[in-house]
């Protein structure tokens, strides 16, 4: 990751700004999703872990989603800030 917004440290300088950082949460929302799935989806904590991590993933990955549009919609001429 080569560019200056994933060279941050904060989280809320990365947020919604990274299209590296948003597909990364992308692809751990979707794999927590299959491991629920493939774990029998029930109340093992096996299926209840990976639950979690698929609603831990598919919510950062929606606010990266949300801060994007905000950016987006708000401030249109900073978009390249």
């Amino acid at each position: 990751m080569s560019c200056d917004d994933c060279l941050a440290t904060a989280i809320r300088a990365k947020l919604g700004r990274c299209p590296v950082c948003a597909a990364q949460t992308l692809l751990i929302g979707v794999m927590g999703w299959l491991a629920w799935w493939w774990l029998g989806a029930d109340a093992s904590i096996n299926a209840l872990t990976a639950l979690l991590f698929a609603l831990a993933g598919s919510g950062l990955f929606g606010l990266h989603l949300l801060v994007f549009l905000w950016r987006r919609v708000a401030n249109p001429a900073r978009e390249h800030e």
